[in-house]
């Protein structure tokens, strides 16, 4: 009696929060969050533009080559089970330590398999570096196999704060490592001394950090339903995987190293704050929606406050980039560096409404969709191919250029299959979130004339710059308070730390 006792209070310490709890732990994750995003936004770009001043396009073209089958691995490490943890209405203890058994299991699985594949790699593509450079990689996805679970209870609780601190101090490691290592002359290796450190670290303290401990599972768990959303999950992170790396590996294959080397820091640039945003704004989300699925309209209304969130913040962040394409690149990356400006011009284009259809993947994982996910994945990842191959004879801003042309127009009909798929109205959610697009867009023009402006005036590119943040942000808040006056009053409104209302 006291042995079952005891695995019910194990099973209730990682339940998802009650539903009256959501909106306080909502804030309190979101101010962490934000908080995250900053921090990490300024550590990873600031990493980035030191490294770049000691490692050459040779080198990060060699890792974006081994990053094409590190990122394909990755797409299995964690069997798709990380957010069928996340969403999962009740989970019990045993199931959670059998998950983590097959997280651990396969994850060094795929270890070995990525060591007996790097050869392969290095004859495709022509690199004998990138055998070394495959195993070495190969050790950080079993560490990430393994703290995958742990992680995932953290998000499924909604324990924001541990989970952004682990993240930051392994980010911090990460790169003072990588740093050092690079201005000592270790080249690429210093790329892979950085993921290397950031999962090690990672290891070390999710699981304090979680109350987590693993156990090796005492019997065979019915987790039948559990492993067929994770598969839904793992099949979209493979046609996910085509979609966002068949690029790196056409242009590395036909272009060679050094352009891929120019087309991965461009799309580094790009993605950084959408990718930050997604993945953090993530752990908020799908524990908030998941909440509130049994609530009439309720996973909708939460959905429709955290778009229009990641709209204010991320979509201006890439319209800005885009018409400071030129500032930025000189200023961050310097001279060497120039053949970036055209190729991150078109990115950032992409990068304006990407994030928007990113989040119809939570939509799909809070409403246990996982084949309607698989389905959105599959036309994702045609289109993306498609555009690839179309301006792969331009070369890399061929590339972009197309890519940013599809992802523009496939970005709506993304999002309304996710809402046909559970229920929810389309236009509800364009209404709430594309007047904050066109100010952004509008911004982005703002700000690109302003370049051309400057650039005629002879201004130093330090100073155009400058004066093109300022600019942006002051057209941007304009046109909010314009053309989306309630989104730009909640701006105005926001006090990070002021305590949640009752509810």
């Amino acid at each position: 009696m006291g042995s079952n006792a005891t695995e019910e209070q194990n099973a209730a310490a990682f339940d998802l929060p009650d539903q009256g709890d959501v909106p306080r732990l909502a804030r309190r994750g979101l101010n962490w969050m934000v908080l995250m995003m900053a921090c990490r936004y300024v550590i990873s770009a600031g990493s980035s533009v030191m490294l770049v001043r000691f490692i050459s396009p040779y080198d990060y073209g060699l890792m974006g080559m081994v990053g094409t089958l590190t990122a394909l691995v990755q797409a299995f490490s964690d069997f798709g089970l990380s957010w069928a943890t996340v969403q999962r209405q009740h989970l019990t203890r045993e199931e959670i330590d059998f998950l983590w058994a097959i997280n651990a299991g396969f994850g060094f699985l795929l270890m070995v398999l990525c060591v007996a594949v790097s050869p392969l790699l290095a004859r495709f593509y022509g690199q004998p570096e990138l055998v070394k450079l495959g195993i070495g990689c190969s050790i950080a996805l079993f560490l990430s196999a393994v703290a995958a679970q742990p992680t995932a209870l953290m998000r499924r609780q909604m324990r924001l704060g541990r989970f952004a601190v682990s993240g930051l101090v392994a980010l911090v490691a990460a790169s003072v490592v990588s740093i050092l290592m690079a201005v000592r002359g270790y080249g690429y290796w210093a790329l892979v001394a950085q993921t290397l450190v950031s999962q090690a670290v990672t290891v070390a303290l999710v699981f304090p950090m979680s109350g987590y401990m693993p156990r090796l599972p005492r019997r065979l768990v019915p987790v039948g339903s559990i492993l067929a959303f994770g598969g839904f999950n793992m099949a979209f992170g493979i046609v996910t995987y085509i979609s966002r790396n068949l690029d790196n590996v056409l242009i590395g294959k036909y272009w060679g190293a050094g352009d891929l080397g120019y087309y991965t820091r461009a799309y580094f640039l790009m993605q950084l704050p959408g990718m930050l945003a997604i993945g953090i704004y993530s752990n908020v989300v799908v524990p908030s929606m998941s909440s509130m699925r049994q609530s009439e309209g309720g996973m909708q209304k939460a959905y429709i406050l955290w778009l229009r969130r990641i709209a204010l913040t991320i979509c201006p962040i890439a319209a800005g980039m885009a018409g400071a394409s030129s500032e930025a690149v000189g200023v961050l990356y310097g001279h060497r560096w120039l053949p970036v400006v055209p190729i991150l011009l078109w990115l950032s284009i992409a990068g304006v409404l990407q994030p928007v259809h990113n989040t119809a993947a939570w939509i799909y994982i809070a409403a246990e969709r996982g084949r309607g996910m698989l389905n959105m994945g599959i036309v994702v990842a045609i289109t993306s191919v498609a555009s690839f191959v179309i301006g792969l004879p331009q070369g890399p801003v061929g590339v972009a250029r197309a890519y940013a042309i599809m992802n523009t127009l496939i970005a709506c009909p993304i999002l309304a299959m996710a809402h046909r798929e559970s229920g929810m109205s389309i236009g509800r959610s364009l209404r709430g979130c594309m007047p904050i697009v066109g100010c952004a867009a509008a911004m982005g023009i703002v700000v690109g004339l302003a370049s051309r402006t400057g650039n005629a005036m002879g201004i130093e590119i330090h100073m155009r710059l400058v004066a093109e943040v300022v600019i942006g942000v002051l057209a941007y808040a304009l046109f909010l308070r314009v053309g989306a006056r309630s989104s730009y009053d909640e701006v105005m409104s926001y006090r990070p730390w002021r305590p949640a209302p009752a509810t």
